[in-house]
């Protein structure tokens, strides 16, 4: 949700869309490790779990710096721009026009080794093991993964109609400040966790 936040309020709508497209996409490969069994592997082996784990980590911690640092250039730019320029799509000189959207939600999503333990527990509470079990745990699991997904569209439509407000330089800045320090802290727990 933050990840998507950030996206839409430094990007617009369409960033934030594509955002959840590659969440989507992050969950779709984790419902299929763990129909697959793959997931089982990596919440077995404890080498597996903190490979995936330090790497979701740093990746958080360094989604979370850009945003940090894109704050303080908003707030900077803030100071200097005129009452025109305040109301449009500005866009910070720290986001990378190269960095795909899709490609950080997907990223996000498949390197948090808590999703493959979700998905490893979750699934089979809902599975008969009589009854085609792969085929079940895999629609339980896109089913869940679409509801999220159609969750975070609304609150990217939602931050798109509140993009005015909220891509003012000022208010933009506190709100990229707050964004980054959620992914720092994201990624220090994350690193930190059991």
């Amino acid at each position: 949700m933050t990840l998507v936040a950030r996206n839409t309020i430094a990007r617009g709508r369409r960033e934030g869309l594509q955002t959840v497209g590659g969440l989507l996409i992050g969950l779709s490969l984790h419902v299929t490790a763990a129909v697959a069994g793959l997931s089982a592997i990596l919440t077995g082996s404890s080498i597996a779990f903190s490979v995936v784990k330090v790497a979701g980590a740093m990746y958080l911690l360094v989604l979370g710096g850009r945003t940090l640092l894109a704050a303080r250039a908003t707030a900077v730019t803030a100071a200097e721009e005129d009452e025109s320029a305040v109301f449009g799509a500005h866009q910070s000189r720290f986001v990378s026009a190269t960095s795909s959207p899709a490609l950080q939600g997907a990223l996000s999503a498949a390197l948090n080794p808590k999703l493959a333990v979700f998905f490893l527990t979750f699934l089979p509470q809902f599975v008969d093991p009589d009854h085609m079990p792969q085929a079940s745990m895999l629609a339980h699991g896109l089913v869940f993964a679409l509801m999220g997904a159609a969750w975070l569209v609304v609150w990217v439509l939602l931050l798109d109609r509140l993009g005015r407000v909220i891509r003012r330089p000022n208010v933009r800045a506190w709100m990229e400040r707050a964004t980054g320090a959620v992914l720092v802290g994201m990624g220090v727990r994350l690193a930190l966790a059991r």
